[in-house]
């Protein structure tokens, strides 16, 4: 816990459940401000421990946020390197022959498909005449020649054979909606966006059928990315740099690949966007915008942007905040690395306890302000590592837990 004003840390707790935060917090009835980062537990917290706190969510945060699923979507999308052709084309297909493009056949003659039925109809009257007779399903199959399932079909009443193809190759029912499905795929679409599109269009197939479609195309998009034609070497990592560097920063990639690269994946450019329209109405104090921004960014469709709108919209309030109120959690993350390197000094050799009572002599008598702070002091990644269980390990095994 750091106060805002002072710069002074408060406090160390050895917790960062819910209750044991918000116990610690209803200790400050002068506080006013909370600045915090999105841990759903400390938002709890402070709404425990009064109605009258506001609520800040971390900037940095925030933004970490916002990229991290942006990269995840051009993780998604994009093959590791690629190639970008010399002049810019949407990807339209590999011819590969299989049964998705088999051309369908021509009608056999009439003469040629009666005869055919007449054929088939002696069969289906001689499994009807058994029929008449008593005999079971096996008994006929064995005695035609056709199997039980046949046999079946052929008794019942409504059984038409005039219906049938013969020497025809039944078309898939998917192939009306195949260069559509492509088109959605370059823009990165996923399967279940894909399938509710082809399902309004009229499509009326399995979805097994659309998910192996889908599947063998995104291998055929990545398979003519990295080896297929002319043009330049572009790596992934280069466009996923442009998320935290502008253009001119990023020395691997000029400004005219970008906008041929965005001429060829129009959603990177859209994505592009969503992240610097993000950045100017959260530092630019724009919080009449962010609504606007939402409906906006959601209209892309894109999963992982969506699931941090929604992380936004439950957290609403301490967002706005953000936006309008100038305080971050700088202070906190300083202090936290600044304990981080005293604790791997002592090598193992304090406590939790003997930290805080250190901490304690040092702003013994000081006064609180209304303004706080809030960080989990030792909240590692991957893992979150309580003081009570960290600070007793060598430094070895805390940095297992370290970045």
């Amino acid at each position: 816990m750091v106060d805002i004003d002072t710069h002074r840390i408060i406090d160390l707790l050895a917790s960062r459940e819910s209750a044991d935060v918000a116990e610690w917090l209803k200790s400050y009835p002068n506080l006013e401000v909370v600045s915090r980062d999105g841990s759903v537990s400390y938002k709890s917290a402070i709404e425990q421990a009064g109605s009258h706190l506001q609520q800040v969510s971390d900037r940095f945060h925030l933004v970490k946020g916002l990229t991290d699923a942006a990269k995840k979507f051009l993780s998604r999308l994009l093959a590791t390197n690629f190639i970008l052709p010399t002049e810019a084309s949407h990807y339209d297909g590999k011819p590969t022959g299989d049964y998705w493009d088999k051309p369908v056949k021509e009608d056999a003659p009439a003469a040629e498909h009666n005869a055919n039925v007449k054929k088939k109809m002696k069969t289906v009257e001689q499994v009807r005449e058994f029929g008449k007779q008593g005999l079971n399903k096996s008994e006929i199959a064995r005695i035609v020649g056709i199997n039980r399932v046949t046999v079946a079909k052929y008794l019942k009443d409504d059984f038409n054979p005039s219906s049938a193809y013969y020497n025809t190759t039944i078309p898939s029912k998917i192939k009306p909606y195949s260069q559509e499905i492509k088109n959605m795929l370059s823009e990165g679409k996923t399967f279940k966006q894909i399938s509710a599109v082809i399902r309004e269009r009229g499509y009326d197939g399995a979805d097994g059928t659309i998910r192996m479609f889908a599947t063998r195309e995104r291998r055929l998009m990545k398979e003519a990315a990295e080896q297929g034609g002319s043009g330049e070497k572009i790596e992934r990592k280069w466009l996923i740099s442009l998320l935290y560097h502008p253009v001119d920063e990023v020395r691997s990639l000029s400004q005219d690949q970008l906008d041929r690269i965005i001429e060829e994946y129009p959603i990177i450019g859209r994505v592009y966007d969503a992240v610097t329209g993000f950045k100017g109405a959260l530092f630019g104090k724009k919080e009449a915008e962010l609504d606007k921004w939402a409906k906006e960014t959601e209209a892309l469709e894109i999963d992982e942007l969506e699931s941090f709108i929604n992380g936004i919209k439950r957290d609403i309030t301490a967002v706005k905040n953000a936006i309008r109120l100038d305080y971050n959690n700088g202070l906190a993350e300083g202090s936290v690395n600044k304990l981080k390197v005293v604790k791997r000094i002592m090598y193992g050799r304090n406590s939790f306890e003997l930290l805080q009572k250190q901490d304690n002599n040092k702003r013994k008598n000081e006064p609180v302000s209304s303004h706080l702070l809030l960080v989990s002091v030792f909240s590692f990644k991957p893992h979150i590592c309580l003081h009570s269980s960290v600070l007793n390990k060598p430094i070895w095994q805390s940095w297992l837990c370290g970045r």
